[in-house]
């Protein structure tokens, strides 16, 4: 194999930005294609490697210097480091200590602040909070800060969550297009296989056919564990896979989704757009395409992994793990050979291929629990929150994350992430692999429902409490059929929402 520098890899590994940060925050470089703004929304957590523990107490700092704890994602928590180092070095008197959690130290973290802890900047992820009428309080209101970056961004995120919600705000901020999942495969395997899903995939139908065929020679390989290695995530079945998946079809575009969770047609309807997914995972499960017992199988134990160590070609995901095969040193991914494909190739009846993305968060991810106002403090605070989205830190997080953001920066950002160098920066871009694919970055039926879920509701996918996981238990073994998965479905749905007939009316 082939030999090359990956500096990516020791970006991701050692967070070594301290030494390139003003490089970074400047990000020269020719410019990468611009993705189209995206109108607006929600993505939540994603399995996260397993995290430092949350800040415990330390030696007092010098006298004229406060210590701010700022969350970070677990995944890039090293150059999330790095980066509030490049702030610690411009701040004297301030000193940012930077922790993550995981969905296995989330509830003794929530423990901690429900204690009386309170770090100064926070992040909603791994927490599963997403702002609406019943928990908005416990966030400071944004737009009552000094803030001067607010125009940067390339929609109108100070007013699009207080405009859906009729209350005051933004309460929390992010910078970057929503989550984007696509096929993503080892290619020194995937040309073992003798398959070329780049050259081959144009049809929901090619991809099928090379699901298939990918299984059976996987089954026959000596060191491969699976061809597509698909297991259990209650967050992206809940919200990516049901957003995303049913874009191949032309009954599934984003606006029938709309229609169902506004209540201007049901779920169980024949026509759902929601009935694919579960047709897809059924017909995956019976041939054969996926492991069986897909609902047992851990995320990160049995398909990361498994992935990252060189035995499973493929898988359908985000971004992380392009970055985490790095980070681990997969030799595949350090020679650059991981590939992808967008997610939905067209149903017969369907064009344009679509590829779907989550809207941008404007009621999750970054934000600062109310009580910090109060705090000695509050004006460094205030000083990290600024810095933290100012045109000096963005391309750094850009880069960190290898996502693109919905901001206008003072130079071209050549972003390096690789998902965005493999696939998206292909997307609809003229000369690109796939230029005539369009994207869909709307806003979820999830998103415009939500002024109207009743508190402590189990929502239409009962995700959040992992409900979600014994629906397609059901399925998948035969003591429910698709009907029956979208039956429940509606069954949440009514008892969930409350929408104005005034909502369902609208066109």
């Amino acid at each position: 194999m082939e030999k090359k520098t990956i500096s990516r890899r020791e970006f991701l590994r050692l967070g070594a930005i301290t030494t390139a940060g003003a490089a970074l925050a400047a990000c020269g470089g020719a410019a990468a294609t611009k993705q189209p703004a995206a109108t607006t929304a929600p993505a939540a957590a994603t399995a996260a490697p397993a995290a430092t523990s949350v800040p415990v107490a330390t030696a007092a700092p010098a006298a004229a210097e406060v210590t701010l704890d700022v969350m970070s994602l677990a995944e890039y928590e090293a150059p999330y480091r790095e980066i509030w180092n490049v702030f610690n070095g411009s701040h004297p008197g301030i000193n940012v200590n930077v922790f993550s959690i995981n969905e296995d130290t989330s509830a003794a973290y929530e423990a901690k602040v429900a204690g009386g802890y309170l770090a100064a900047i926070e992040l909603t992820q791994e927490m599963q909070i997403f702002f609406d009428k019943n928990n908005y309080e416990m966030a400071v209101d944004l737009s009552t800060l000094e803030f001067p970056w607010w125009d940067r961004w390339q929609f109108d995120v100070l007013h699009a969550w207080p405009d859906l919600h009729g209350l005051p705000g933004p309460r929390s901020l992010d910078v970057f297009q929503g989550y984007v999942f696509t096929w993503q495969w080892n290619d020194e395997l995937m040309q073992k296989s003798g398959l070329d899903p780049q050259r081959d995939v144009k049809t929901w139908s090619d991809l099928k056919k090379w699901l298939s065929e990918g299984a059976d020679w996987a089954a026959k390989t000596d060191g491969v564990d699976w061809f597509y290695n698909q297991a259990w995530h209650n967050w992206v079945f809940g919200n990516n896979y049901m957003d995303m998946l049913p874009l191949a079809f032309s009954d599934g575009q984003r606006d029938r989704q709309v229609d169902c969770w506004l209540g201007r047609t049901k779920f169980n309807a024949t026509d759902s757009p929601y009935r694919h997914v579960y047709e897809f995972f059924l017909e995956a499960n019976d041939k054969g395409w996926i492991p069986p017992k897909l609902w047992t199988r851990q995320w990160e134990g049995d398909m990361e992994a498994s992935y990252i160590a060189g035995k499973s070609v493929m898988m359908l995901h985000g971004p992380w793990v392009w970055d985490k095969a790095l980070a681990a040193g997969s030799e595949f991914a350090v020679n650059g050979h991981q590939a992808g494909l967008p997610i939905t190739p067209p149903a017969e009846g369907q064009s344009p291929w679509i590829q779907g993305a989550l809207p941008p968060n404007i009621d999750n991810q970054w934000f600062i629990r109310t009580g910090n106002e109060k705090t000695d403090h509050w004006d460094k605070t205030q000083a990290a929150w600024s810095w933290f989205w100012s045109p000096d830190a963005v391309p750094m997080k850009a880069q960190a994350e290898g996502r693109w953001p919905l901001y206008d920066l003072d130079k071209p950002l050549d972003l390096q992430g690789p998902q965005y160098q493999a696939v998206l920066k292909e997307i609809g871009t003229k000369g690109g692999k796939w230029a005539d694919v369009k994207w869909e970055q709307g806003l979820t039926g999830n998103v415009k429902s939500s002024p109207y879920r009743n508190k402590g509701s189990r929502g239409v996918w009962d995700w959040e409490s992992n409900g979600n996981n014994e629906v397609f238990a059901n399925l998948l073994q035969g003591k429910i059929d698709v009907q029956g998965a979208l039956d429940v479905a509606q069954r949440n749905w009514e008892e969930s929402y409350d929408i104005p007939e005034s909502v369902k009316n609208a066109s």
